[in-house]
């Protein structure tokens, strides 16, 4: 009688299934088995025989002890809030969800020995989404302006923003066009987490689904689960309104605004980072412009053939979080882990680990230590002297 593989945990195994769009049949030829066998496993009803355990193992890439290693389950389990279309499938949101709670998993194990910047994200009390007005949302915005420091100018980089806020950001595919991003506060370290999805948006619309789901954590850190469910579109239309007073504060955007047209808008795009849409949307929430003169703008937009892109889209560079990154870098480079023993402790597939972490390609599989030639710095001389030593980097603290 074969025995099987003690600990295994059937839940990561569905996630890896799901996440690489793998039907059980496939999964089941890569591993020698039948399909009933990977519902079993899923199930928890059997586990793998350690050969077929060492199968998934290469199959997915991931290290034996992820698949082994038990999830963390909080007591109190806060929603995932998606910034998605309509047409987004059930499948898009889990896959999504499933990449957050593996950013979540790399994060509080990296805090193990690092010391992340402090949670400093003003958020409302109330748990009841139907009692949030639109001039609650517009002090909130405000509020969150005035805790960072940034004023009521435009802001250069809403990710670095954020993470400057304590907030852990990742920007990476999913493989679903009409997923724009998911977010949640965790409740293991009390931090809030977004992932941005990089299939289909441009740096412009990454920008404002950024801020988007920082509105989800400023406006909704109380929301249920079951309110969220039974009132989604409010809770969209509320975190739009919130990235829309952030990025173009009313005292600041309104001195700008003349005679709203789509001409004088797109010159203001440069300056705000802000699609000409939002600031068509931005100008009606603030009043500026009647029902008649929103309508003709929009219309003139869509003639314009602007709907499925805007001129100068292109120009912006997406914003890349850096967070997680300098982390696993500072643990590397002060010879806390290497970069294999990282890779062993955090798990997942190498491609979605880099992605996860913002890291470039093939990190992982660079040698520990670099060969290189042994030399000394010489001795200064006079003729040295207009070098100069004054750049400072920064770092994460190690825990003690």
């Amino acid at each position: 009688m074969r025995t099987g593989v003690a600990g295994f945990q059937s839940e990561r195994l569905k996630q890896l299934r799901l996440t690489f769009g793998i039907t059980q049949t496939a999964l089941a030829e890569m591993v020698g088995r039948a399909s009933g066998n990977i519902s079993k496993w899923e199930n928890g009803v059997q586990v793998p025989e350690a050969d077929a355990f060492q199968r998934l193992c290469e199959v997915f890439g991931v290290s034996e002890n992820w698949l082994l290693e038990e999830q963390i389950v909080t007591s109190e389990r806060t929603p995932f809030f998606f910034r998605s279309q309509v047409s987004a499938t059930a499948n898009a949101r889990e896959i999504a969800e499933v990449r957050l709670e593996w950013l979540q998993d790399v994060s509080y194990k990296l805090q193990e020995s690092l010391e992340f910047v402090a949670v400093n994200v003003p958020h409302l009390e109330e748990s009841n989404c139907l009692l949030i007005s639109d001039e609650e949302i517009e002090r909130m915005a405000s509020e969150c302006r005035q805790a960072w420091g940034l004023g009521t100018a435009p802001i250069p980089n809403v990710i670095q923003v954020l993470e400057n806020a304590g907030i852990v950001c990742t920007r990476t595919t999913l493989g679903h066009l009409k997923m724009d991003g998911v977010s949640n506060w965790y409740e293991l370290d009390q931090r809030p987490y977004v992932l941005l999805v990089a299939d289909k948006a441009n740096g412009i619309r990454n920008r404002f689904d950024a801020a988007h789901e920082l509105g989800h954590i400023v406006l909704h850190r109380h929301v249920s689960k079951e309110q969220y469910e039974s009132n989604y579109d409010l809770l969209e239309s509320q975190a739009h309104r919130f990235a829309s007073a952030f990025l173009m504060p009313a005292e600041s955007f309104l001195r700008e605004i003349r005679w709203p047209t789509l001409d004088t808008l797109l010159a203001l795009k440069p300056r705000w980072k802000v699609s000409v849409a939002a600031m068509v949307r931005r100008c009606q929430d603030l009043e500026i412009i009647n029902e008649t003169t929103t309508t003709r703008l929009w219309k003139a937009r869509s003639a314009r053939g602007w709907v499925k892109g805007e001129p100068m889209d292109a120009d912006f560079d997406f914003e890349r979080p850096q967070l997680i990154a300098r982390g696993v870098k500072m643990l590397v480079e002060n010879k806390v882990l290497s970069r294999s023993q990282l890779r062993q402790l955090l798990g997942l597939p190498l491609p979605t680990l880099e992605s996860l972490c913002s890291l470039d390609k093939g990190y992982f599989t660079l040698p520990d230590q670099s060969q290189v030639i042994d030399m000394q710095l010489r001795k200064r001389t006079a003729r040295d002297s207009f070098f100069s030593e004054t750049a400072e980097v920064l770092g994460f603290p190690s825990k003690k």
